[in-house]
């Protein structure tokens, strides 16, 4: 009985760390807005034309004025205008926000 009861603790304490670190993992963000500043008429998953810029800078009338994309191993955006990243970059679908670059 006294075995099981190790068993059992062992079990109960497995299960409490791997919760515990379940809610201590820092997930990163890789997804971000770019916004379409140069290719206003080009295809919404083509990388070129877009830039980040961290406040909303869309205005109406416009077929794409953002959308979001993953930009995995790159380095995230620092500062506003920066370009998206030409390689490494994934283009999220259903995120093409309508409208037009101010």
């Amino acid at each position: 009985m006294n075995k099981i009861k190790k068993a059992a603790f062992g079990v109960l304490i497995a299960g409490l760390a791997f919760g515990f670190s379940a809610f201590t993992t820092i997930k990163k963000r890789s997804v971000y807005y770019y916004y379409q500043i140069n290719n206003p008429y080009g295809a919404p998953n083509s990388p070129s034309g877009y830039a980040y810029y961290s406040g909303d800078r869309c205005e109406p009338g416009g077929n794409l004025c953002s959308s979001q994309w993953d930009i995995g191993t790159n380095t995230p955006p620092a500062t506003d205008g920066q370009s998206l990243p030409s390689t490494g970059v994934t283009f999220q679908s259903g995120s093409v926000i309508n409208g037009h670059f101010e």
